[in-house]
């Protein structure tokens, strides 16, 4: 791509002057997504903890503010964008100058030693800049469902443990190795300028023929691979099962926007802090077993004056 090439979210300040690409925003957010789960699950109060979260929450937001910005019509997209700009102010207690979205990007602007990037300086271009919506050839999956899948799978793909055996973990590595090609792919679909996501989409493409053991083929076959081999991940009997008026409010792609973190605010209050896109259980949730290793059936998990709902 050349570097001079002004794509869509370079008309916003902090991502003009970085120019992150893609594939960038891509392996920050799955890092620290990584991170922050494997901190939960060993030391859950600790205070390096609590700053992998804060990544997460940067990082998760970072990357759908992008592809909200180039144009996805997924509006999980934006709504999870705002959502974690609003979650960094209250984890920063900052005071309530801008919107969650704004904040999100000064923070972003911070992280990479944007800073003098103050004031005035940041008017004039921190501002939506949605372009109309792409008429693409292909439908591609929710953008809030594939990171979600990929973040997801490349969690459980580097997991050690009995329980999960290694042909399971091979099986993981696959789908992170779908989900992050097809981010690509998408990527490169609402914006074409971008070329070195195209790029990376291909040779995602190419590296999962190489591992199912298919022959080499054309890059335009290599990206096509990527959605078709997606498809099978999720067969459309899977995708049938929610309608869309599903009870659950998913709208018929399975995945809804829930909060996961509460803070207590004494008295048995908690007052809701943090939303991310998880699976839609059609609005009949499943009891957790009191055997479940994580919450030992309560449902949720407790920390540092918070409330999180247990993925266990």
């Amino acid at each position: 791509m050349d570097h001079h090439h002004l794509l869509p979210e370079h008309a916003v300040a902090p991502y003009g002057h970085e120019r992150p690409s893609i594939r960038r925003l891509i392996l920050e957010a799955r890092w620290a997504s990584y991170q922050h789960r494997s901190a939960l699950e060993h030391d859950p109060d600790a205070p390096s903890t609590t700053a992998l979260g804060r990544a997460r929450t940067l990082h998760l937001g970072v990357l759908h503010d992008v592809l909200a910005l180039r144009g996805t019509e997924d509006a999980d997209a934006y709504d999870t964008a705002q959502t974690c700009g609003d979650t960094l102010r209250h984890l920063d207690d900052a005071d309530i100058t801008t919107t969650g979205i704004d904040y999100l990007r000064q923070q972003y602007a911070q992280a990479h030693q944007l800073g003098t990037l103050t004031g005035n300086q940041f008017a004039p271009l921190l501002r939506h800049v949605f372009p109309e919506p792409i008429d693409l050839d292909v439908s591609y999956p929710t953008t809030s469902d594939l990171i979600h899948q990929m973040c997801d799978a490349y969690h459980w793909s580097k997991i050690r443990d009995p329980a999960l055996p290694p042909a399971d973990a091979a099986t993981e590595a696959r789908r992170h190795l779908i989900c992050q090609g097809l981010l690509l792919d998408f990527a490169a679909a609402l914006t074409p300028a971008d070329t070195a996501a195209a790029a990376a989409a291909v040779e995602a493409g190419h590296a999962l023929r190489a591992r199912d053991g298919r022959p080499t083929s054309t890059d335009q076959n290599a990206r096509a691979y990527l959605l078709d081999a997606y498809r099978e991940l999720k067969p459309d009997e899977e995708l049938d099962a929610h309608p869309f008026d599903c009870p659950g409010g998913c709208g018929g792609d399975g995945i809804v926007l829930t909060t996961v973190t509460w803070e207590y605010q004494g008295d048995g209050i908690y007052v809701p802090v943090y939303q991310e896109p998880v699976d839609c259980d059609s609005d009949d949730p499943e009891a957790h077993s009191v055997n479940c290793p994580t919450c030992k059936g309560h449902g949720y998990t407790y920390s540092r004056g918070e409330r999180h709902l247990c993925f266990g």
